[in-house]
């Protein structure tokens, strides 16, 4: 899951979204360096990502992506999950993408000095260059891939995988509508 998933299945409160965020930010154990609910949204992401990591239709997706890309697969299919999110929006919220990320940003805005490592300088550029909002689009996921391409020593390029996102689109959207609503109900009876 990426940014606009783990957003979406945050509890509703500041802390939950924030932790939920959070939660690629920071690594190893947790202590006391987090007020309790933010901490739980952490714990929350972690779960998140360890269910996801272990469905069958999510191997199925990362299968299609993984003969051209190996193990950056992950890292790729978390990021489309994003754009099949975005595209499919009213599929799973009443709310419209941009309420939502209204609402969101309203909340996470004054928590900006509680943000663990990087967050604090990512999150304004999230939120005033409208990156989860671009995920409905093939070129928004593109720049999201070469932006996060830069942070891999190798430079894996990883925005040349946007094709598939055309070539096998149909696949990859059938995995993930297998997958959404699972983890959707997983999310509700951690929280």
């Amino acid at each position: 899951m990426n940014y606009l998933a783990h957003l979406f299945l945050a509890g509703d409160t500041p802390e939950s979204l924030l932790g939920n965020l959070a939660g690629d930010f920071v690594k190893g154990r947790l202590g006391d360096e987090f007020p309790p609910a933010i901490k739980r949204g952490i714990v929350q992401h972690r779960k998140i990502d360890e269910f996801t990591d272990t469905h069958p239709a999510v191997a199925a997706f990362r299968r299609v992506i993984a003969a051209e890309y190996d193990h950056y697969a992950r890292v790729i299919a978390d990021v489309f999950f994003d754009h099949f999110l975005a595209c499919d929006w009213n599929d799973y919220s009443a709310e419209s993408l941009g309420e939502f990320l209204q609402r969101v940003f309203a909340s996470l805005d004054p928590l900006l000095g509680q943000m663990p490592g990087r967050l604090p300088f990512l999150y304004p550029r999230m939120r005033d260059g409208r990156w989860l909002e671009s995920y409905a689009e093939v070129d928004g996921i593109h720049i999201a891939l070469r932006n996060l391409s830069r942070r891999f020593s190798r430079g894996p390029h990883l925005e040349t995988s946007t094709h598939f996102l055309v070539d096998a689109r149909g696949t990859l959207h059938a995995h993930f509508r297998r997958f959404f609503p699972d983890v959707v109900d997983y999310a509700k009876r951690i929280r």
